[in-house]
């Protein structure tokens, strides 16, 4: 009868009845499986290591044109750098090219808009070209016009300078009246104030010179004729004097003194310096030989003589 075991109670393991045998077998089992590996591993060799010895010298051949590639790459780096320098001062060269033809065009349109003014005027010449063609047809007609006008210029220039001198010798008439009237008389350019009253020969230059004048200058014949007709044989002082017993004649006025003209002036024996003090001279007679020295001193009438200048209105 079978013995039963209480629930819930797992029942003792078999126990190996063979270790002995199990192992040698497992033994065998393992070289098997190591014999198989190796020979695998060995056909394996056999089949690859060719075809993997010619990838790693394909590698190697690859690994060598690369480094030249990358040598070459290396190189064309430094010519990229040379020739982008180039490409630089290229586009450098570029933008002043552009500006210069910004320039040129600039200049273009100013010339197209001077041609097109030109082109304007040249067509307004043209229209006036018939105008001109007209105008030449009258030009020697206006030459004959000009040539009268020419003609009437002249003597309308004719006509004014004689219209001047007239003017001019009614001024001059006009100023001799205004001076004859204050009592001067006129000769040859000049105007002569016969006195009224005698003075001394210094007195009488004082006031000759306030009225703008100088005792009178004798420089010719005929004015030395005037002066001893209108003294009327009465003496008058002139400007004749000299400085001392031993100095030169002069005339007050710093007209020229001529020695020689004058010797026909003095009356005979004169001037004798009577007295030693006979510096000055007056007209005495009535003669072309009329001068006398005197005494400065002395007082007689005496005459003036200022130049006629013509006042500018």
């Amino acid at each position: 009868m079978e013995r039963k075991e209480p629930a819930g109670v797992e029942p003792p393991p078999k126990q190996d009845l063979c270790p002995v045998l199990r192992t040698p077998l497992c033994i065998c089992v393992a070289f098997a499986c190591l014999a198989v590996v190796l020979v695998t591993s060995i056909v394996l060799q056999a089949v690859f290591y060719p075809r993997l010895m010619g990838k790693i010298l394909d590698v190697e051949s690859d690994a060598q044109m690369l480094k030249g590639h990358v040598n070459n790459i290396s190189t064309l780096g430094s010519d990229l750098k040379t020739e982008r320098g180039r490409v630089d001062d290229a586009e450098a060269q570029m933008r002043i090219v552009n500006a210069s033809l910004n320039r040129v065009r600039s200049h273009i349109l100013f010339l197209e808009t001077s041609m097109k003014l030109a082109q304007d005027q040249l067509q307004v010449l043209t229209m006036n070209w018939g105008k001109v063609d007209n105008l030449n047809a009258k030009i020697p007609e206006l030459q004959r016009d000009l040539d009268k006008a020419s003609a009437l210029n002249a003597k309308v220039r004719g006509l004014q300078y004689s219209l001047e001198n007239v003017n001019k010798l009614l001024k001059e008439q006009s100023d001799i009246l205004e001076m004859v009237a204050q009592g001067w008389k006129y000769f040859g350019g000049n105007f002569y104030y016969f006195s009224h009253n005698p003075k001394t020969w210094y007195s009488a230059e004082q006031f000759c010179v306030s009225q703008e004048a100088h005792l009178t200058s004798v420089s010719s014949e005929p004015e030395q004729e005037f002066l001893y007709k209108a003294a009327g044989g009465i003496p008058y002082w002139i400007g004749l004097t000299k400085a001392g017993s031993e100095g030169d004649w002069y005339w007050v006025d710093q007209t020229p003194f001529n020695k020689e003209q004058s010797r026909r002036f003095w009356i005979p024996g004169e001037p004798n310096n009577a007295g030693n003090n006979e510096h000055c001279t007056n007209i005495r007679v009535y003669a072309l030989k009329c001068w006398n020295d005197s005494s400065c001193d002395n007082k007689f009438l005496f005459i003036c003589k200022r130049p006629y200048m013509q006042t500018i209105e």
